[in-house]
Protein backbone atom coordinates (compact mmCIF):
# COMPACT_ATOMS: atom_id res chain seq x y z
CA UNK A 1 0.00 0.00 0.00
CA UNK A 2 2.85 2.36 0.80
CA UNK A 3 4.26 1.92 -2.70
CA UNK A 4 1.12 3.10 -4.46
CA UNK A 5 1.59 6.87 -3.83
CA UNK A 6 5.16 6.59 -5.08
CA UNK A 7 3.95 4.99 -8.30
CA UNK A 8 1.47 7.80 -8.79
CA UNK A 9 4.17 10.40 -8.10
CA UNK A 10 6.12 9.66 -11.26
CA UNK A 11 7.69 11.98 -13.81
CA UNK A 12 5.41 10.52 -16.48
CA UNK A 13 2.30 11.41 -14.47
CA UNK A 14 3.69 14.89 -13.82
CA UNK A 15 4.01 15.41 -17.57
CA UNK A 16 0.46 14.17 -18.15
CA UNK A 17 -0.95 16.47 -15.46
CA UNK A 18 1.17 19.32 -16.79
CA UNK A 19 -0.14 18.89 -20.34
CA UNK A 20 -3.72 18.74 -19.03
CA UNK A 21 -3.33 21.97 -17.03
CA UNK A 22 -1.77 23.76 -20.01
CA UNK A 23 -4.77 22.67 -22.09
CA UNK A 24 -7.09 24.08 -19.41
CA UNK A 25 -5.16 27.36 -19.50
CA UNK A 26 -5.58 27.59 -23.26
CA UNK A 27 -9.31 26.87 -22.96
CA UNK A 28 -9.64 29.54 -20.27
CA UNK A 29 -7.73 32.10 -22.35
CA UNK A 30 -9.77 31.31 -25.46
CA UNK A 31 -13.28 31.20 -24.02
CA UNK A 32 -13.25 32.96 -20.65
CA UNK A 33 -10.56 35.66 -20.64
CA UNK A 34 -12.47 38.86 -21.37
CA UNK A 35 -9.61 41.05 -22.52
CA UNK A 36 -5.85 41.20 -22.86
CA UNK A 37 -4.13 44.46 -22.03
CA UNK A 38 -0.51 45.53 -22.16
CA UNK A 39 1.08 48.59 -20.63
CA UNK A 40 4.70 49.80 -20.96
CA UNK A 41 6.18 46.67 -22.58
CA UNK A 42 3.38 46.52 -25.14
CA UNK A 43 3.74 50.21 -26.01
CA UNK A 44 7.49 49.81 -26.53
CA UNK A 45 6.92 46.69 -28.64
CA UNK A 46 4.43 48.53 -30.82
CA UNK A 47 6.91 51.35 -31.42
CA UNK A 48 9.62 48.82 -32.28
CA UNK A 49 7.40 47.37 -35.00
CA UNK A 50 5.94 50.63 -36.32
CA UNK A 51 8.87 53.03 -35.98
CA UNK A 52 11.87 50.74 -35.39
CA UNK A 53 12.52 52.70 -32.17
CA UNK A 54 12.94 51.33 -28.66
CA UNK A 55 10.65 53.95 -27.19
CA UNK A 56 7.64 54.25 -24.90
CA UNK A 57 6.96 57.87 -25.88
CA UNK A 58 7.73 58.08 -29.56
CA UNK A 59 8.20 61.85 -29.60
CA UNK A 60 11.23 61.40 -27.30
CA UNK A 61 13.00 58.95 -29.56
CA UNK A 62 14.63 55.71 -28.43
CA UNK A 63 14.69 56.50 -24.70
CA UNK A 64 12.82 53.63 -23.02
CA UNK A 65 14.36 52.24 -19.82
CA UNK A 66 12.59 48.87 -19.81
CA UNK A 67 14.90 45.88 -20.21
CA UNK A 68 14.60 44.63 -23.80
CA UNK A 69 13.87 40.88 -23.80
CA UNK A 70 10.13 41.02 -23.08
CA UNK A 71 9.32 44.05 -25.28
CA UNK A 72 11.12 42.39 -28.21
CA UNK A 73 9.22 39.15 -27.50
CA UNK A 74 5.94 41.07 -27.70
CA UNK A 75 7.08 42.86 -30.86
CA UNK A 76 7.48 39.48 -32.58
CA UNK A 77 3.82 38.66 -31.89
CA UNK A 78 2.69 42.13 -33.01
CA UNK A 79 4.63 41.68 -36.25
CA UNK A 80 3.11 38.26 -36.95
CA UNK A 81 -0.42 38.54 -35.51
CA UNK A 82 -1.19 42.27 -35.56
CA UNK A 83 -4.34 43.18 -33.63
CA UNK A 84 -4.60 39.63 -32.22
CA UNK A 85 -1.03 39.70 -30.89
CA UNK A 86 -1.88 39.80 -27.18
CA UNK A 87 -4.16 36.77 -27.43
CA UNK A 88 -1.52 34.70 -29.19
CA UNK A 89 1.14 35.96 -26.79
CA UNK A 90 -1.04 34.74 -23.89
CA UNK A 91 -1.40 31.33 -25.60
CA UNK A 92 2.38 31.21 -26.01
CA UNK A 93 2.84 32.07 -22.34
CA UNK A 94 0.45 29.27 -21.37
CA UNK A 95 2.40 26.78 -23.47
CA UNK A 96 5.69 28.11 -22.09
CA UNK A 97 4.43 27.48 -18.55
CA UNK A 98 4.67 23.76 -19.37
CA UNK A 99 8.44 24.10 -18.87
CA UNK A 100 8.20 25.31 -15.27
CA UNK A 101 7.25 21.97 -13.61
CA UNK A 102 9.62 20.16 -16.00
CA UNK A 103 12.57 22.38 -15.08
CA UNK A 104 11.71 22.26 -11.36
CA UNK A 105 11.84 18.45 -11.58
CA UNK A 106 15.16 18.39 -13.43
CA UNK A 107 16.70 20.95 -11.06
CA UNK A 108 15.72 18.84 -8.04
CA UNK A 109 16.85 15.67 -9.84
CA UNK A 110 20.24 17.29 -10.40
CA UNK A 111 20.63 17.84 -6.63
CA UNK A 112 19.46 14.30 -5.88
CA UNK A 113 15.82 14.95 -4.91
CA UNK A 114 13.63 13.92 -7.87
CA UNK A 115 10.62 13.10 -5.68
CA UNK A 116 10.62 16.64 -4.24
CA UNK A 117 10.78 17.88 -7.83
CA UNK A 118 7.64 15.91 -8.75
CA UNK A 119 5.73 17.15 -5.70
CA UNK A 120 6.83 20.75 -6.32
CA UNK A 121 5.82 20.48 -9.97
CA UNK A 122 2.36 19.27 -8.98
CA UNK A 123 2.04 22.09 -6.44
CA UNK A 124 2.86 24.56 -9.21
CA UNK A 125 0.05 23.10 -11.31
CA UNK A 126 -2.36 23.63 -8.39
CA UNK A 127 -1.45 27.31 -7.92
CA UNK A 128 -4.39 29.60 -8.82
CA UNK A 129 -2.14 32.60 -9.52
CA UNK A 130 0.21 30.70 -11.83
CA UNK A 131 -2.81 29.21 -13.62
CA UNK A 132 -4.22 32.65 -14.45
CA UNK A 133 -0.97 34.53 -15.04
CA UNK A 134 -0.37 33.59 -18.71
CA UNK A 135 -3.27 35.96 -19.47
CA UNK A 136 -1.34 38.87 -17.96
CA UNK A 137 1.07 40.67 -20.27
CA UNK A 138 4.02 40.87 -17.88
CA UNK A 139 7.63 39.72 -18.08
CA UNK A 140 7.15 37.27 -15.18
CA UNK A 141 5.72 34.81 -17.71
CA UNK A 142 9.08 34.40 -19.45
CA UNK A 143 11.33 35.42 -16.54
CA UNK A 144 10.52 32.32 -14.47
CA UNK A 145 11.38 30.00 -17.34
CA UNK A 146 14.67 31.76 -18.06
CA UNK A 147 15.59 31.83 -14.35
CA UNK A 148 14.86 28.11 -13.97
CA UNK A 149 16.96 27.37 -17.06
CA UNK A 150 19.75 29.39 -15.46
CA UNK A 151 19.51 27.45 -12.19
CA UNK A 152 19.46 24.13 -14.05
CA UNK A 153 22.62 24.91 -16.01
CA UNK A 154 24.31 26.44 -12.95
CA UNK A 155 23.62 23.40 -10.75
CA UNK A 156 24.84 21.00 -13.43
CA UNK A 157 28.15 22.86 -13.28
CA UNK A 158 28.12 23.07 -9.47
CA UNK A 159 27.60 19.31 -9.11
CA UNK A 160 30.19 18.65 -11.83
CA UNK A 161 27.73 17.06 -14.24
CA UNK A 162 28.48 19.60 -16.95
CA UNK A 163 31.95 21.14 -16.93
CA UNK A 164 33.11 21.77 -20.51
CA UNK A 165 33.81 25.18 -22.01
CA UNK A 166 30.56 24.95 -23.99
CA UNK A 167 28.61 24.46 -20.76
CA UNK A 168 30.04 27.67 -19.31
CA UNK A 169 29.27 29.50 -22.55
CA UNK A 170 25.65 28.27 -22.31
CA UNK A 171 25.47 29.54 -18.73
CA UNK A 172 26.92 32.86 -19.93
CA UNK A 173 24.30 33.11 -22.67
CA UNK A 174 21.47 32.32 -20.22
CA UNK A 175 22.89 34.84 -17.73
CA UNK A 176 22.90 37.64 -20.29
CA UNK A 177 19.31 36.90 -21.39
CA UNK A 178 18.24 36.70 -17.74
CA UNK A 179 19.88 40.03 -16.86
CA UNK A 180 18.21 41.64 -19.88
CA UNK A 181 14.82 40.38 -18.69
CA UNK A 182 14.67 41.26 -14.99
CA UNK A 183 17.12 43.33 -12.94
CA UNK A 184 16.10 42.12 -9.47
CA UNK A 185 17.91 38.80 -9.89
CA UNK A 186 21.29 40.30 -10.84
CA UNK A 187 22.86 40.54 -7.32
CA UNK A 188 22.01 36.93 -6.44
CA UNK A 189 23.25 35.51 -9.74
CA UNK A 190 26.47 37.54 -9.63
CA UNK A 191 27.22 36.20 -6.14
CA UNK A 192 26.51 32.65 -7.29
CA UNK A 193 28.76 33.07 -10.34
CA UNK A 194 31.63 34.24 -8.14
CA UNK A 195 30.95 31.26 -5.85
CA UNK A 196 31.86 28.91 -8.71
CA UNK A 197 35.41 30.22 -8.49
CA UNK A 198 35.52 30.61 -4.71
CA UNK A 199 34.37 27.02 -4.09
CA UNK A 200 36.55 25.68 -6.94
CA UNK A 201 33.62 24.45 -9.03
CA UNK A 202 35.22 25.98 -12.11
CA UNK A 203 38.65 26.45 -13.57
CA UNK A 204 39.77 30.04 -14.12
CA UNK A 205 39.66 29.50 -17.90
CA UNK A 206 36.06 28.25 -17.91
CA UNK A 207 34.99 30.99 -15.53
CA UNK A 208 36.48 33.63 -17.82
CA UNK A 209 34.63 32.07 -20.77
CA UNK A 210 31.42 32.55 -18.79
CA UNK A 211 32.21 36.20 -18.04
CA UNK A 212 33.29 36.88 -21.62
CA UNK A 213 30.05 35.43 -22.99
CA UNK A 214 27.97 37.55 -20.63
CA UNK A 215 29.99 40.67 -21.46
CA UNK A 216 29.73 40.24 -25.23
CA UNK A 217 25.97 39.63 -25.15
CA UNK A 218 25.12 42.25 -22.52
CA UNK A 219 27.40 45.07 -23.69
CA UNK A 220 25.12 46.21 -26.60
CA UNK A 221 22.55 47.28 -23.99
CA UNK A 222 25.15 49.35 -22.11
CA UNK A 223 26.40 50.88 -25.37
CA UNK A 224 22.83 51.72 -26.37
CA UNK A 225 22.20 53.41 -23.02
CA UNK A 226 25.40 55.43 -23.33
CA UNK A 227 24.49 56.60 -26.84
CA UNK A 228 20.96 57.57 -25.79
CA UNK A 229 21.61 59.07 -22.34
CA UNK A 230 25.28 60.07 -22.65
CA UNK A 231 26.18 58.17 -19.49
CA UNK A 232 26.86 54.59 -18.45
CA UNK A 233 23.65 52.87 -17.32
CA UNK A 234 24.23 49.19 -16.56
CA UNK A 235 20.56 48.25 -16.41
CA UNK A 236 17.17 49.93 -16.26
CA UNK A 237 17.30 52.45 -13.41
CA UNK A 238 13.85 53.92 -12.60
CA UNK A 239 14.78 53.69 -8.91
CA UNK A 240 13.14 56.94 -7.84
CA UNK A 241 10.03 56.20 -9.86
CA UNK A 242 9.51 53.03 -7.80
CA UNK A 243 10.25 54.80 -4.51
CA UNK A 244 7.89 57.61 -5.52
CA UNK A 245 5.10 55.20 -6.48
CA UNK A 246 5.29 53.66 -3.01
CA UNK A 247 3.95 56.94 -1.61
CA UNK A 248 0.97 57.23 -3.99
CA UNK A 249 -2.62 56.12 -3.25
CA UNK A 250 -2.36 53.24 -5.76
CA UNK A 251 1.04 52.08 -4.58
CA UNK A 252 0.65 52.22 -0.81
CA UNK A 253 -1.49 50.39 1.74
CA UNK A 254 -1.24 52.68 4.77
CA UNK A 255 -3.20 55.95 4.62
CA UNK A 256 -0.53 57.82 6.58
CA UNK A 257 2.05 56.92 3.91
CA UNK A 258 -0.04 58.07 0.94
CA UNK A 259 1.90 61.31 0.89
CA UNK A 260 1.38 62.11 -2.78
CA UNK A 261 -2.28 62.93 -3.61
CA UNK A 262 -3.88 61.45 -6.72
CA UNK A 263 -4.09 64.81 -8.50
CA UNK A 264 -0.42 65.47 -7.88
CA UNK A 265 0.47 61.99 -9.13
CA UNK A 266 -1.52 62.50 -12.33
CA UNK A 267 0.11 65.90 -12.89
CA UNK A 268 3.65 64.58 -12.48
CA UNK A 269 3.08 61.54 -14.66
CA UNK A 270 1.70 63.72 -17.46
CA UNK A 271 5.21 65.14 -17.74
CA UNK A 272 6.45 61.75 -18.93
CA UNK A 273 5.08 62.63 -22.36
CA UNK A 274 7.54 65.50 -22.69
CA UNK A 275 10.74 64.51 -20.84
CA UNK A 276 12.89 61.38 -20.81
CA UNK A 277 12.76 58.80 -18.04
CA UNK A 278 16.20 59.94 -16.93
CA UNK A 279 14.86 63.47 -16.34
CA UNK A 280 11.78 62.01 -14.67
CA UNK A 281 14.03 60.22 -12.20
CA UNK A 282 15.22 63.58 -10.90
CA UNK A 283 11.64 64.86 -10.72
CA UNK A 284 10.58 61.81 -8.69
CA UNK A 285 13.61 62.17 -6.41
CA UNK A 286 12.78 65.79 -5.60
CA UNK A 287 9.12 64.93 -5.00
CA UNK A 288 9.99 62.12 -2.59
CA UNK A 289 12.39 64.41 -0.73
CA UNK A 290 9.70 67.11 -0.51
CA UNK A 291 6.93 64.92 0.93
CA UNK A 292 9.14 62.95 3.33
CA UNK A 293 11.68 65.61 4.36
CA UNK A 294 14.12 62.70 4.02
CA UNK A 295 12.89 61.38 7.38
CA UNK A 296 14.33 57.84 7.88
CA UNK A 297 11.37 56.84 10.09
CA UNK A 298 9.01 57.28 7.14
CA UNK A 299 11.07 54.97 4.95
CA UNK A 300 11.30 52.33 7.69
CA UNK A 301 7.52 52.42 8.12
CA UNK A 302 7.10 52.20 4.35
CA UNK A 303 9.44 49.20 4.18
CA UNK A 304 7.33 47.37 6.78
CA UNK A 305 4.15 48.16 4.84
CA UNK A 306 5.72 47.01 1.58
CA UNK A 307 6.92 43.78 3.22
CA UNK A 308 3.35 42.95 4.24
CA UNK A 309 2.01 43.69 0.76
CA UNK A 310 4.75 41.68 -0.97
CA UNK A 311 4.35 38.59 1.18
CA UNK A 312 0.56 38.79 1.48
CA UNK A 313 -1.39 40.69 -1.18
CA UNK A 314 -0.86 44.08 -2.91
CA UNK A 315 -2.81 47.13 -1.63
CA UNK A 316 -5.57 46.85 -4.25
CA UNK A 317 -6.49 43.34 -3.01
CA UNK A 318 -6.05 43.97 0.71
CA UNK A 319 -9.70 44.83 1.43
CA UNK A 320 -11.07 42.53 -1.28
CA UNK A 321 -12.71 39.58 0.47
CA UNK A 322 -14.43 38.08 -2.54
CA UNK A 323 -14.30 34.27 -2.64
CA UNK A 324 -11.74 34.23 -5.46
CA UNK A 325 -9.32 36.55 -3.67
CA UNK A 326 -9.96 35.22 -0.16
CA UNK A 327 -9.48 31.55 -1.02
CA UNK A 328 -7.55 31.73 -4.28
CA UNK A 329 -4.93 34.15 -2.99
CA UNK A 330 -5.11 35.26 0.65
CA UNK A 331 -5.64 31.86 2.28
CA UNK A 332 -3.32 30.22 -0.24
CA UNK A 333 -0.51 32.67 0.52
CA UNK A 334 -0.93 32.36 4.29
CA UNK A 335 -0.67 28.56 4.11
CA UNK A 336 2.29 28.75 1.74
CA UNK A 337 4.13 31.26 3.92
CA UNK A 338 3.58 29.18 7.06
CA UNK A 339 4.78 26.10 5.19
CA UNK A 340 7.86 28.03 4.09
CA UNK A 341 8.70 28.88 7.71
CA UNK A 342 8.30 25.21 8.69
CA UNK A 343 10.48 24.20 5.74
CA UNK A 344 13.24 26.56 6.83
CA UNK A 345 13.23 24.94 10.28
CA UNK A 346 13.61 21.49 8.70
CA UNK A 347 16.31 22.83 6.36
CA UNK A 348 18.32 24.31 9.22
CA UNK A 349 18.54 20.84 10.73
CA UNK A 350 19.18 19.03 7.44
CA UNK A 351 21.33 21.42 5.39
CA UNK A 352 22.48 24.74 6.75
CA UNK A 353 23.99 25.66 3.39
CA UNK A 354 20.58 25.33 1.72
CA UNK A 355 18.97 27.11 4.66
CA UNK A 356 21.23 30.15 4.28
CA UNK A 357 20.83 30.09 0.50
CA UNK A 358 17.04 30.18 0.94
CA UNK A 359 17.31 33.23 3.18
CA UNK A 360 19.64 34.87 0.66
CA UNK A 361 17.23 34.00 -2.16
CA UNK A 362 14.22 35.48 -0.40
CA UNK A 363 16.22 38.49 0.76
CA UNK A 364 17.37 39.21 -2.78
CA UNK A 365 13.77 39.28 -4.04
CA UNK A 366 12.40 41.14 -1.02
CA UNK A 367 14.82 44.00 -0.35
CA UNK A 368 14.31 45.99 -3.60
CA UNK A 369 10.56 46.13 -3.02
CA UNK A 370 10.98 47.36 0.54
CA UNK A 371 12.73 50.39 -0.92
CA UNK A 372 10.37 50.91 -3.85
CA UNK A 373 6.83 49.56 -3.78
CA UNK A 374 5.02 46.23 -3.62
CA UNK A 375 1.86 47.09 -5.53
CA UNK A 376 2.09 44.27 -8.11
CA UNK A 377 1.39 40.59 -7.53
CA UNK A 378 3.99 39.65 -10.11
CA UNK A 379 6.77 40.69 -7.72
CA UNK A 380 5.84 37.74 -5.48
CA UNK A 381 5.23 35.38 -8.40
CA UNK A 382 8.80 35.96 -9.57
CA UNK A 383 9.96 33.81 -6.65
CA UNK A 384 6.88 32.06 -5.27
CA UNK A 385 7.83 28.91 -7.20
CA UNK A 386 10.77 28.49 -4.80
CA UNK A 387 8.32 28.44 -1.90
CA UNK A 388 6.56 25.56 -3.66
CA UNK A 389 9.85 23.64 -3.69
CA UNK A 390 10.24 24.23 0.04
CA UNK A 391 6.63 23.17 0.57
CA UNK A 392 7.34 19.96 -1.37
CA UNK A 393 10.35 19.36 0.87
CA UNK A 394 8.12 19.72 3.95
CA UNK A 395 5.46 17.39 2.53
CA UNK A 396 8.09 14.73 1.86
CA UNK A 397 9.68 15.22 5.28
CA UNK A 398 6.40 14.92 7.18
CA UNK A 399 5.12 11.99 5.09
CA UNK A 400 8.35 10.04 5.60
CA UNK A 401 8.21 10.62 9.36
CA UNK A 402 4.58 9.51 9.38
CA UNK A 403 5.28 6.27 7.48
CA UNK A 404 8.36 5.53 9.60
CA UNK A 405 6.32 6.02 12.76
CA UNK A 406 3.48 3.91 11.31
CA UNK A 407 5.89 1.13 10.34
CA UNK A 408 7.47 1.18 13.78
CA UNK A 409 4.06 0.83 15.44
CA UNK A 410 3.45 -2.38 13.47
Amino acid sequence: MNLRPKKLLSYKNLLIANAFVVLLKIIYLTFFQKQFTGVEDFTIAGNIVEYNLYSEFIQQGSTAFKLPVYPYTISFFILIFGSESLFFLAIFQAILSFLTPVLIFHILKTVGSPMIGIIAGLLFLCSPAYFLYPGIIEATNIFITILLLWFYQYLRIWFQKSTGIFDFAVLGFTTAVLFLTQVVVVPLCCLMIFSLLIYKKSSVKNWLVLLLTVSVLYSPWIIRNYIVFDQIIMSKTPVWQNIYYGFTPNGQLRDDLKLIPMKRDIYLNEQRDDVTELVMEDIYRKEVSRVTNDDPAIFIKKAASNFLCLWFVPPKYFDDNSVSVLIGRKLYVIILNLTTLLSLIFLYRRSQMLFWFSLLFFGNFTFPYLIGHAANMRFKLDFEWYQLILAAFTIKEISERFFIKKSASH
